[in-house]
């Protein structure tokens, strides 16, 4: 009988040892610059809702995103991206379906060149931005193919940092950007191109939900996030870090008061969940 007791003692022992001693959960990622803080940050806190050690990892050297999300395929070196979701994307990793800007990506202001401020003013329809105005964009980028299935003039290149300089040297009219994205990148880069500004009046819509994406067979990952989302939804961190990052810029978009032309996005699967952005819009 005491052999039996000693025994279980040990295997209970050994079973708490090794929670206690785990080795953390590695979390790498590729999309390390600034635009990325917010991910990372509510990764971090739906990582700190749930149970067990943890590192988030930025990969050490830039990767495009079509070679993050090679390795990320490949289950190697990448576990994790911040991704706009469509049917492709679905397909290709493990969605975690709970929007992380709750629909503020899809309302995209422009960066355009200061001497086209008065142009730009005149626009009062759609037809008149698809005629008279061509846009620059990233040719890897998910809502590429929203923009041109919308018949919008657009060009496309691989290079992010490029659209800046190809903006200001002409080659295209306009940069639409996500208003959580569009004064912090101009800002940057002001000295570089001070012929650069946010446009104060126009804009356009579409329905575009980010996700953390996973490797497909990385399940429990996904559902440790999923889980810490949900938990941070609930008691309303989640909305308290988004409106940190983002309310001064949706106050500064001044949406309610803007012409934003709405298009439609046909890459999105019908799983897609609804948008509450009823919070947050002002």
């Amino acid at each position: 009988m005491k052999r039996m007791f000693f025994r279980v003692a040990a295997i209970m022992l050994v079973s708490l040892s090794s929670v206690a001693f785990s080795a953390p959960v590695s979390i790498k990622f590729f999309q390390t610059d600034s635009r990325y803080d917010y991910h990372v940050d509510l990764l971090r806190l739906a990582m700190e809702k749930t149970s067990g050690p943890y590192v988030l990892e930025p990969v050490k050297n830039r990767m495009t995103q079509k070679r993050g999300l090679a390795f990320l395929t490949a289950g190697k070196k990448v576990d994790i991206a911040f991704l706009a979701a469509n049917k492709e994307r679905e397909a290709a990793f493990l969605p975690v379906r709970v929007p992380l800007l709750q629909g503020l990506l899809g309302h995209r202001v422009f960066i355009i060149r200061k001497d086209k401020l008065e142009s730009f003013s005149k626009i009062k329809t759609l037809e008149q931005l698809k005629t008279g105005y061509k846009a620059g964009f990233g040719s890897q980028w998910a809502d590429m193919e929203i923009l041109e299935s919308n018949q919008l003039p657009v060009y496309g290149t691989v290079n992010y940092e490029n659209l800046f300089k190809m903006l200001s040297a002409g080659r295209f009219d306009y940069f639409p950007r996500g208003i959580n994205e569009a004064w912090r990148e101009v800002e940057e880069r002001k000295d570089r191109y001070p012929d650069l500004v946010v446009e104060p009046k126009t804009g356009i819509y579409y329905d575009y939900p980010v996700y953390y994406f996973v490797n497909k067979k990385n399940v429990s990952l996904a559902k440790r996030v999923e889980a810490g989302l949900k938990k941070a939804l609930s008691d309303g961190t989640f909305k308290a870090l988004f409106m940190k990052y983002h309310r001064s810029l949706i106050r500064r978009a001044d949406l309610k008061n803007r012409r934003l032309f709405e298009l439609k996005n046909r890459t999105l699967s019908p799983d897609v969940p609804k948008m509450e952005k009823g919070w947050w819009f002002e």
